[in-house]
């Protein structure tokens, strides 16, 4: 057993693309064309610094692709995922507090008590719709014939029109 076992960090990922962008002889302009990202944001990469939280990632991907890089090698250097939605501005109680200054309701309070009945609702219209269809196959089974439409003669209860 051993007490003192050295862990290996990764390497910084700038480091990472800065040795390959090197390797391959390419100005940071050519990497970053070849990409399809500008040249700032590669040199931002590079240094690692995130210009933008939201795309740094997939840029990163795409930076390290363009270079050769395999994305398995550098996925412990990555920038972390994205927020789909921040924390302190959710879209839905944007909207509800629009035209108010203060909330009258908790819409996370409101999205836990409607989340279940969603599924109660979709199972009872497919419960409804089975057994509306199931009592009109019923009924048209007793049906023997429609005399109307089954017989070649006009009926005598129907007048001319």
């Amino acid at each position: 057993m051993r007490f003192f076992q050295q862990t290996l960090l990764p390497d910084p990922l700038g480091l990472i693309l800065a040795r390959a962008r090197k390797s391959r002889r390419l100005s940071l302009g050519q990497a970053a064309r070849c990409t399809g990202i500008s040249e700032d944001e590669a040199l931002a990469l590079e240094e690692d610094r995130i210009h933008d939280p939201g795309m740094a990632r997939i840029h990163a991907l795409s930076y390290a692709r363009s270079l050769g890089i395999e994305p398995e090698e550098i996925r412990d250097s990555l920038p972390p995922h994205p927020d789909l939605i921040r924390k302190k501005s959710g879209y839905l109680s944007n909207l509800a507090n629009a035209g108010q200054t203060k909330a009258t309701f908790d819409l996370a309070l409101i999205g836990r008590i409607l989340a279940p009945l969603g599924k109660a609702v979709v199972i009872l219209l497919l419960l409804a719709t089975f057994f509306t269809t199931w009592g009109m196959m019923r009924q048209l089974s007793r049906v023997r014939s429609i005399p109307w439409i089954t017989s070649s003669t006009r009926p005598i209860s129907f007048g001319d029109r």
